[in-house]
């Protein structure tokens, strides 16, 4: 989760993955959402144009304690009808088409986390918070 600026936000209570149709249930799965993010920030790595994940302050304190933190420019809200809201802030590569980017971050994202953890989103926003030119 991203934090841009002052206190952490406080925790969020882990995910509860529903049971697949047809089967007894055998106990509670949730999933933690560092683990939403890290699925959402690996599929936005992996769009044409997306140089990094922006990642507001805290940059030279992670490289301190050698933590890896690409999810940190994903932000997961749980809405009140269980449904998912995510934030993705991305670093763009110059020249890349913004548009077209935008849109496909959003496709792969969606994707990802429906295939993965079998979770509806009703927004999937995707920010552009710095362009890279190389």
């Amino acid at each position: 989760m991203s934090v841009e600026g002052g206190a952490p936000p406080a925790p969020q209570p882990p995910l509860q993955l529903a049971e697949p149709p047809g089967r007894d249930r055998l106990g509670t799965v949730r999933v933690a959402n560092e683990v939403v993010a890290w699925i959402a920030a690996l599929a936005a790595l992996e769009v044409p144009g997306v140089n990094a994940m922006y990642q507001a302050g805290g940059q030279q304190i992670d490289r301190i304690l050698r933590r890896p933190a690409a999810h940190r420019g994903v932000k997961v809200v749980m809405q009140p009808d269980d449904t998912l809201q995510i934030d993705v802030h991305v670093v763009m590569e110059a020249g890349a088409d913004l548009p077209e980017m935008g849109a496909e971050v959003q496709r792969r994202v969606a994707r990802a986390i429906e295939k993965m953890l079998g979770l509806d989103l009703t927004e999937v926003n995707v920010y552009v918070n710095e362009v890279v030119f190389s």
